[in-house]
């Protein structure tokens, strides 16, 4: 008995040895595992809210010239990260270009 997919097949497909029959009790097994705790623990963990560790990383997205521009800092400052190099930045316009009230504003503003 030959049915028109057959004919639809590519070459080179082969023709299975046994027909797969599904048992009705690969089916249970399923249900089994769904009710099990393991699986109830998992879905628990899933909805919890992810908080990210102290040490994460991030990624801020700059432009080419920038990345450049930082990388030139790197290397003028002796720094490894560029981290470094944003943080002493940012210390720098705070302490050189911001007025004490601005500074107290900004220090309260930017803590976690």
């Amino acid at each position: 008995m030959s049915n028109h997919l057959e004919k639809l097949r590519k070459q080179g497909n082969f023709t299975p040895q046994k027909a797969f029959i599904e048992d009705s009790s690969s089916k249970n097994e399923k249900n089994v595992y769904k009710e099990s705790d393991n699986y109830k623990d998992s879905i628990d963990m899933e909805n919890e809210k992810y908080i990210p560790g102290k040490n994460q990383r991030k990624t801020l997205k700059v432009s080419p010239q920038t990345k450049l521009e930082i990388e030139e800092l790197k290397r003028e400052l002796r720094m490894d990260f560029n981290y470094e190099v944003i943080q002493y930045l940012i210390d720098n316009y705070v302490h050189e270009h911001l007025n004490p009230r601005q500074q107290q504003r900004f220090h309260e503003n930017s803590k976690l």
